[in-house]
Parts: structure tokens; C-alpha cells; sequence
């Protein structure tokens, strides 16, 4: 199964996602980790200015769609406008 460190990780990674957070974030951080614990130099510094912070951003909610209401059903097309020949006709010029 792995190491007790490697489970807690894998515990923080699946909170995170029943939170909310993608798993990359996470998976990034610990990459970034790993690479730190295998540089002798760095192996005891603090690591916080190596690793990212990630923000929240405020992404704007959709708009409600507006709900048009149903007109009555009519089976028959409406009639025809008259032509502006027919009005013509009509008035007698």
C-alpha cells in the first residue's frame, strides 16, 4: 500500500477534491517537494517560497435563462398581409 506519509498525502489530495480543488494543484506541490528533499542544500530550508499558492478566482454565475411563456396553439397558419399591389387595387389607383 505504501508508507504512512504517502497516505496522508493521498488523504489531503481526496479531501481536497470532495472540497472542491482539482487533484493537479495538490499533485504539483507534491512534485515540487519532491524535488526539494532531493537537494542536499535545500533539504533543510523552508520551502514555502518554492511552492505555488494557488487563488480562488471569482468567476462570474451564469444568468438565469429567461423562460419565454408558450403562446396558444393554432393549427392554421395566420392569414396573408395584402401586397401593396393588392392595397393598391383596394383604394382604386
Amino acid at each position: 500500500m505504501g508508507s504512512i506519509k504517502g497516505l496522508k498525502q493521498v488523504r489531503n489530495v481526496v479531501e481536497d477534491c470532495f472540497r472542491n480543488v482539482h487533484p493537479i494543484y495538490n499533485i504539483k506541490i507534491l512534485m515540487i517537494k519532491r524535488e526539494l528533499a532531493a537537494d542536499p542544500k535545500l533539504r533543510e530550508e523552508d520551502w514555502t517560497r518554492f511552492l505555488p499558492t494557488f487563488s480562488s478566482k471569482n468567476v462570474p454565475t451564469r444568468k438565469p435563462l429567461k423562460v419565454r411563456e408558450k403562446k396558444a396553439y393554432t393549427p392554421f397558419p395566420p392569414p396573408q398581409p395584402p401586397s401593396k399591389l393588392d392595397l393598391q387595387i383596394a383604394s382604386g389607383e
